[in-house]
């Protein structure tokens, strides 16, 4: 290096923050926006920032929107940091919102800080208000949704977003909160295309899908993502008796010692100490060893659900225990997850003789403690002061926001070793520790309790490791009475969850769209103001309602299915043209000697000519069973009206059989009547059937031409039928006698219906039947079985 390079860099270190900020406003205020790149930006900090943090911001600075997916503690903010100075350097405005007004609080005064931003940061949020016309303005996610209602997808002098042209939205996973998800969906579909969005998230399965649909209803959108953790995390377990790595040496799986098998034997060598008394506990002098290998040897039977589940509650620690254990590891400081307020609570007070700071220590939080005392006498929580003094505190929402400031302030400095929270603190609050602890797998709702999601673990173990402070995090898990470390490898090993709509279009949503913001306006003529409503039409409220997420998701799975099923379609071909006659033949040409393949061609045309004749067999069965159907018919009819069984299919496939009663063959109906009536389909059948016979049964055939036949079904329908639909005939049937004395038979009765003629000598059986009932022709409506 140069002796001018080295002062250059000498110099640079002696800059501060604030000064090498100062320097870009001050290169734009002259050179333009243009000058602004990511070395500039890069330059502002002490040290070399990552990759995914300079693509980010590269994709910030070519006038992309960017989703940035990376672990908790990764540093994102930075990047929200570099857009933050690039736009106040242009004179323009940003937006920062967070899912929580603790959080808020906390990038607020983190802004502030030092005197890089001065007077340019701002807060909005539902309790406070503070230079709301900044350039830098913090706020929560529902008070951006909130001013995007009224801005009309427009920025303009008169709405909320007049000069911005950032917003950055802070914990974007958020996006999968069944109760307030929906907020940021309507917050990225309603807001201005012509703003950047800069999305936060964690680590999901899905990113890209985030970011492709960003892109798709807002503007062109790029993706960066990392999975790498600047701190990497130790996973531990806590037992009553000691503190285990919850896996094995090479991080794949489940530390045997913590396995269910290794618990029987510990159950089998615990029920023999309670056996043997004083002499066992007397044997304990001679150390660990032998006990464990007297365990080690002992063959219990397998164990009950009852008493691997009192097994379980016997090793669930107490808070002391573990927090002696991270105490003797040199794991503190510590947040503690607890996940009801009352919990936590209840924590701090039972560790009120448990001193975890020194002398030095506990003066400087007495001063910090009086200070606040002073500044916010109101504010002081006395049931906490006690716990204070010794290291210990509770960060909840029922904690004034101020208190959970000086809270978060004594941890920075390091004078709280142990902070008992609830699951708000792990949505991104400047709190890291050394250790996190995971007091429970399963958490109260309003339908009961429910268990973890893997990436709502993954969020708080992301709190443990400090940056540039620990070479690794600690992340502990706790047993508990219905929780083991079974339980918790195999939530650690479930996987990354997707991230879900929860878009959900309401009555209020749509009112707001439509009512938009007042607007002020003054006519020219009479120079009366008058105020006016200016909100979206129907139809552009309905396009952007149709926009969610969820939306997007269906539309791309739908179109992944068409895509799939082309491609199998496409297969199917394939595979069909590869199993065809001919492709078969050719296949066999290439892989077989010519004798083998002559040999399979023979054998192939004699399996063809034996289909041949089953079919001809088959053909002149039918005819024959027609025949003799036919004969019997004919015998019967002459006597009585027998009974008989018609079977048919209908056009849906539908079997049918029908009991009806026989009345007569229909030999004197017109002939084109007929025709008008009846299909032919059965005359071509047997026609084709003496066409594949041969001379000598041409005699036998030729009295099996199709006779039509009428009966009456159990299901009071006229049937018009043929042979080929009769199942069975019954010799019995309907007796020819008259039903009183004078009467007609009903043989000459159903007689008469059948041959009956008009005047001008046409058939009026069809006219007749009607008259009687629903008339079916079966083989127009069905098929032969």
């Amino acid at each position: 290096m140069s002796m001018d390079a080295r002062e250059e860099v000498l110099a640079w270190r002696k800059e501060t923050k604030s000064q090498r900020v100062e320097k870009i406003r001050n290169e734009v205020k002259e050179f333009g926006n243009d000058i602004i790149d990511v070395d500039e930006l890069a330059s502002i900090y002490d040290f070399r920032i990552d990759k995914f943090q300079r693509l980010a911001i590269k994709a910030f600075l070519n006038g992309s929107s960017v989703v940035v997916s990376a672990p908790t503690s990764s540093g994102k903010t930075l990047i929200a940091e570099a857009a933050a100075v690039a736009t106040v350097a242009r004179g323009r405005r940003i937006f920062y919102t967070t899912p929580l007004k603790a959080l808020s609080n906390q990038k607020f005064r983190d802004f502030r800080l030092g005197d890089v931003w001065e007077d340019n940061v701002g807060l909005l949020t539902g309790d406070s208000a503070v230079n709301k016309d900044a350039q830098v303005l913090i706020m929560t996610t529902e008070i951006l949704r909130n001013m995007l209602y009224q801005s009309i997808g427009m920025v303009s002098s008169g709405s909320g977003l007049f000069q911005v042209d950032v917003i950055v939205l802070d914990e974007v996973h958020f996006l999968s909160d069944i109760s307030r998800g929906t907020v940021w969906e309507e917050i990225v579909i309603y807001c201005p295309k012509e703003l950047q969005l800069i999305c936060l998230s964690a680590t999901v399965k899905n990113p890209n899908e985030l970011a492709g649909w960003i892109n798709e209803v807002h503007g062109k959108t790029e993706l960066v993502t990392s999975s790498k953790r600047p701190v990497p995390l130790t996973w531990h377990f806590s037992t009553k008796t000691a503190l285990y790595p919850l896996l094995d040496e090479k991080r794949k799986n489940m530390n045997r010692k913590l396995s269910l098998n290794y618990l029987q034997l510990s159950a089998s060598g615990v029920k023999s100490f309670k056996d043997d008394g004083p002499r066992r506990r007397n044997s304990r002098k001679h150390g660990n060893d032998r006990e464990m290998n007297n365990i080690g040897n002992m063959s219990g039977e397998p164990l009950s659900k009852n008493n691997i589940g009192r097994i379980r509650r016997s090793l669930v620690p107490l808070v002391i225990d573990t927090l002696t254990q991270l105490k003797v590891k040199d794991m503190l400081p510590a947040i503690w997850f607890i996940f009801n307020r009352r919990g936590c609570d209840a924590a701090v007070q039972y560790l009120e003789g448990c001193k975890l700071l020194d002398e030095c220590e506990t003066s400087e939080v007495e001063l910090a403690l009086k200070r606040f005392s002073i500044q916010n006498p109101d504010a002081v929580r006395e049931t906490s002061v006690k716990g204070l003094l010794n290291g210990v505190a509770a960060h909840h929402a029922g904690c004034l926001p101020v208190w959970k400031s000086f809270t978060e302030e004594l941890f920075q400095r390091g004078l709280i070793k142990v902070v008992f929270a609830t699951e708000t603190l792990a949505a991104g609050i400047n709190m890291p520790a050394r250790t996190a602890v995971i007091s429970s797998l399963s958490k109260r709702s309003g339908s009961g309790r429910i268990q973890l999601s893997p990436n709502e673990l993954l969020q708080m173990a992301g709190r443990a490791g400090r940056r540039g402070i620990d070479k690794r995090g600690h992340v502990v898990l706790v047993q508990t009475p219905n929780d083991g470390a079974e339980e918790c490898c195999k939530l650690l090993f479930a996987g990354l969850e997707p991230l879900v709509s929860q878009f959900t279009a309401s009555y209020g949503m749509v009112l707001n769209l439509l009512a938009g913001r007042k607007v002020t306006h003054i006519s020219n003529e009479s120079d009366n103001m008058k105020v006016l409503w200016a909100g979206r039409t129907l139809e552009e409220a309905k396009i952007l309602v149709e926009q969610s997420f969820g939306t997007y998701i269906g539309s791309n799975v739908m179109l992944a299915s068409k895509e799939e099923l082309a491609k199998i379609q496409k297969e199917t071909e394939k595979l069909t043209s590869e199993i065809s006659d001919d492709a078969i033949d050719r296949k066999s040409r290439q892989i077989l000697s010519e004798a083998a393949y002559k040999e399979i061609a023979d054998l192939q045309e004699q399996l063809r000519e034996e289909k041949r004749l089953r079919t001809e067999l088959r053909r002149i069965m039918d005819m024959k069973r027609l025949s003799a159907l036919k004969s019997l018919l004919e015998v019967l009819g002459n006597d009585h009206l027998p009974f008989l069984c018609l079977q048919y299919k209908d056009s849906e496939g539908v079997e049918h059989l029908v009991p009806a009663v026989y009345l007569g063959k229909v030999d004197v109906m017109d002939g084109s009547k007929l025709k008008n009536v009846v299909s032919v389909t059965d005359s071509f059948e047997i026609n084709a059937v003496k066409a594949g016979t041969n001379s000598s049964d041409a005699e036998s055939l030729a009295d099996i031409e199709p006779s039509y036949y009428v009966a009456l079904g159990s299901d009071n329908s006229w049937y018009l039928f043929t042979e080929k639909w009769v199942k069975t005939i019954y010799r019995t049937g309907f007796p020819n006698i008259a039903l009183a004395e004078g009467d007609a038979l009903p043989h000459e009765v159903s007689g008469c219906y059948l041959i009956r003629k008009r005047s001008n000598g046409k058939n009026l059986l069809i006219q007749n039947l009607v008259a009687y009932g629903t008339w079916k022709v079966l083989w127009r409506h069905g098929r032969g079985v």
